[in-house]
């Protein structure tokens, strides 16, 4: 891995710096705890030593002292050890070996779960020697290459091994020794022990930075996926193990009483360092060599702990009761799509459309959020045929929301009720996907899902319009429904027949508005070309039977058209020229004046429809 794939974006100024450079400055001149000094090059390092670093999800990072410089890793390593030998057996060959109980004892301790014949934990050393013996290889070389790659996944650069600490450790591990052979006479262990001995020792020999952990640690934030390079470093399967073990384990015999006070999975090291991490947050790196009599920083532990406690980052601190994920609801009589339909249809929708509804749903979603949900849906659906979920603003969907929106799904199955989404985002479709859910749930937007709904209600009333394969007359055109024979004999004659082909424009905005249409055959649609953009957006789309253009009748300066119309198939129109209507005016006063009416009736009952529904999209 290449060193220049780490380029965090840091901060040289932002309040949430100043605060840690104020915890740093705090807390550097504290001189209490001693170096690791059983491993003789650790006895070596500076005390003054000290960095602190937060990183995001995002890859933000703060951070204040020596943050940058490096030490060995040591213990902090058993954690994504762990999350290894998990991802090459699972979890029930790493369970027979390694349990996930506390013991309360140090981290060198040498005891045993005699019931179950395995090491307590993996975060002790017994538990971590007998981690690192399950990671799969070819001898040693290809097996520590898949550490150390592993690591730097996890980092978001390439590390190297500290070779003195290594031999250090190799020379004076005396007790991790003892402890080796132990499991390996009561069978805790197979194969070759000093392999798996000099494994074990060189993954705590490698070199990181206080940054580093803060980065691993918020790759463990961010469901495995590391906030730097934006690969995934591990799978959230094992991201979840690893957390459970840190959270329960990971500070020795202090870990009860770290989650108590501090409340973060953590993890620690006799090189100074540690992680903690609060998931889908960020996470912390520390490093400061003084430990405490448990093996744990001195000024790393009053660091997590003032964090925890300035800004309430413990887990099982009070949180927010979940509110409602329902911005707005409202029904297909309410709002229609942009499709325009007949005025028969659009009678019957005006009645039918109540069996559509809609739920704009914004925020996260979660169980409890999700179950609030369910509870509006249950008392809302008596007479619903069709429910249209919107998730444009929708941010997180956590795997529970999945899963209950599974159920619901399944539940308005067994109801004989349409459920519709719109707006979610990809990966949220392919989590749904994967719990059953069929690509004709989806749709692209809430005007196509409406507009999908509306044509399943008209076609199961046979509702739908049985000439829109044909050419209508002028006396099949809705505004002349209320028209006799003769008066349509009248009008015919001001009336021009034009075609239009498929992506054909039919009127061009900022055209002279000089004319009005009635669609006769084919589909049209209003659509405006989006600024710095290719894209159109439809405003609305015409079948036949209806008139367009009409607006501008009642304009008394002669204006110009606003949007493009464009035929979507092959298209015939009648075209009255404003022009030809003096010649009603001269000729049939009484039919112009009906006309006219019937023009204005049109547009009072489509002025009425949008105010309808902008009352109901306000609500």
């Amino acid at each position: 891995m290449n060193d220049q794939q780490l380029h965090p974006v840091t901060q040289e100024t932002s309040p949430i710096l100043t605060c840690i450079t104020e915890i740093y400055e705090r807390y550097r001149h504290i001189n209490e705890g001693n170096v690791a000094t059983y491993i003789p090059e650790l006895a070596k390092v500076n005390t003054e030593l000290f960095g602190i670093c937060i990183t995001t999800p995002e890859g933000q990072i703060y951070q204040a002292g020596e943050s940058e410089h490096s030490f060995t890793i040591q213990s902090i390593s058993k954690p994504f050890v762990y999350g290894l030998a998990l991802a090459d057996h699972g979890v029930d060959k790493i369970m027979s070996k390694v349990g996930v109980e506390p013991t309360g004892e140090a981290f060198n301790s040498i005891v045993f779960d005699e019931v179950h014949n395995r090491p307590y934990n993996p975060m002790v050393n017994a538990g971590a020697i007998a981690t690192t013996a399950l990671i799969k290889g070819q001898g040693y070389e290809q097996r520590f290459k898949r550490i150390l790659t592993m690591f730097e996944g996890f980092a978001g650069r390439s590390l190297s091994v500290d070779e003195a600490v290594f031999e250090s450790e190799k020379s004076t591990g005396h007790r991790n020794r003892a402890i080796a052979y132990l499991e390996l006479n009561a069978g805790m262990l197979e194969g070759n022990l000093e392999e798996h001995l000099d494994l074990y020792f060189r993954q705590c020999s490698i070199l990181v930075t206080a940054q580093d952990l803060a980065v691993m640690a918020a790759t463990l934030a961010n469901n495995g996926i590391n906030p730097i390079t934006k690969q995934q470093a591990v799978n959230p399967e094992e991201v979840r193990a690893i957390l459970s073990v840190m959270a329960s384990c990971g500070m020795y015999d202090f870990s009860g009483e770290w989650l108590y006070r501090i409340g973060l999975p953590a993890k620690s090291g006799v090189g100074g360092g540690i992680i903690a991490v609060l998931p889908a947050q960020f996470g912390i790196g520390i490093f400061s060599p003084p430990l405490d009599a448990r093996g744990n920083s001195v000024r790393g532990i009053k660091v997590c702990e003032e964090l925890s406690q300035r800004f309430k980052f413990h887990l099982f601190d009070s949180h927010p009761v979940s509110q409602t994920c329902v911005s707005r609801t409202y029904t297909g009589a309410m709002v229609s799509s942009k499709r325009q339909r007949r005025a028969f249809q659009r009678e019957f929708l005006d009645k039918e459309g109540e069996k559509i509804l809609v739920y704009e749903l914004k925020g996260d979603l979660y169980f409890a959020t999700v179950e609030k949900l369910t509870r509006q849906l249950q008392n809302n659906q008596k007479t619903a045929k069709f429910i249209i979920l919107d998730g444009r603003r929708v941010g997180n969907v956590n795997s529970s929301a999945i899963t209950l929106l599974s159920e619901i799904k399944e539940w308005y199955l067994s109801q004989e009720i349409t459920l519709i989404l719109t707006g979610f985002e990809e990966k949220t479709q392919l989590c749904l996907q994967a719990n059953g859910w069929t690509d004709e749930m989806f749709v692209e937007n809430i005007d196509t899902a409406l507009e999908w709904c509306e044509n399943s209600l008209l076609s199961q009333a046979d509702y739908q319009d049985q000439t829109i394969k044909d050419q209508l007359s002028l006396g099949d055109m809705d505004i002349f429904k209320a028209f006799s024979e003769e008066e349509i004999t009248v009008i015919a004659p001001l009336f021009t027949e034009f075609s239009y082909q498929p992506n054909e424009f039919i009127i061009r905005e900022g055209e002279q508005a000089d004319r009005l249409f009635l669609l006769a055959k084919g589909r049209a649609t209003v659509s405006l070309k989006l600024p710095q953009n290719e894209q159109r957006k439809r405003l609305t789309t015409y079948i036949p039977g209806i008139a367009f253009g009409e607006l501008a009748l009642f304009d008394i300066n002669v204006s110009q058209r606003t949007a493009d119309i464009i035929a979507d198939t092959e298209v015939i129109c009648y075209v009255l020229k404003f022009d030809n209507l003096q010649i009603l005016i001269n000729k049939n006063p009484e039919i112009y004046i009906k006309l006219m009416q019937t023009f204005g009736t049109t547009l009072v009952n489509t002025i009425k429809r949008a105010t309808l529904e902008i009352r109901s999209l306000s609500v």
